[in-house]
């Protein structure tokens, strides 16, 4: 088997690979690259991945990042059934989640969390973050809906979507953007079963996040 380091930081992305990687059985190790300090911007860092972007995944000596990537081979390489294998189209839906989750839900974040990368005026700030966050409503709704009536959410099967999906759901619930969204039962309930998963609090216990600080911006 190859050697697997995952580089994450605390509440990013990477915490769904992290936890995938947990539930695999797979062998890991695992970096902890805090962002909020500049670590991803380190030289150091920037050797493993010049994008300076977390997650990173090292292979052995090749190195893989983008977290749907990241997320696919370890539901591949694992034994631990996380990526269906019983039809083109069942793994279709995990992709259409993840792609979803990646191009959609994380985007309608940015003009209330990282507002610089779209504008470079601070005085407009507060009118993106008004114009963003009727869309993050809607889309975090969507994701609601999506999950109504199922377990997980490729159905009965936890899968390495799930992980995804709780990394959004820890956002939604941040301090500074809670007011502004909508009650989402179906997702929190979700939610509570990750948070239910031993592999869960050790990755995010890890990671440096506890019950007390997880909704801190």
């Amino acid at each position: 088997m190859p050697q697997l380091t995952l580089f994450a930081s605390p509440r990013a992305c990477s915490l769904a690979c992290h936890i995938a990687l947990e539930e695999s059985g797979l062998s890991y190790n695992v970096n902890i690259v805090k962002i909020r300090e500049g670590q991803h911007l380190t030289e150091e860092y920037l050797r493993t991945n010049p994008w300076g972007k977390v997650p990173a995944l090292r292979i052995d000596d090749e190195v893989l990042t983008e977290a749907q990537a990241i997320l696919s081979y370890i539901g591949d390489t694992s034994s631990a059934s996380l990526l269906p294998r019983e039809s083109a189209l069942a793994r279709a839906r995990a992709h259409e989640w993840m792609n979803f989750l990646t191009a959609t839900v994380h985007i309608a974040f940015r003009p209330l969390t990282k507002p610089q990368y779209l504008v470079a005026d601070p005085s407009l700030f507060p009118k993106l973050q008004e114009l963003g966050i009727p869309n993050l409503r809607k889309t975090l709704l969507e994701v609601d809906r999506r999950l109504e009536g199922r377990t997980w959410a490729l159905g009965d099967n936890y899968s390495v979507v799930d992980p995804y999906l709780l990394v959004f759901w820890i956002w939604s619930q941040r301090e500074d953007i809670v007011p502004h969204v909508a009650d989402m039962p179906n997702w929190k309930a979700h939610a509570a079963r990750i948070f239910e998963r031993d592999a869960t609090w050790k990755c995010l216990n890890r990671e440096g996040v506890t019950p007390d600080n997880i909704a801190n911006a």
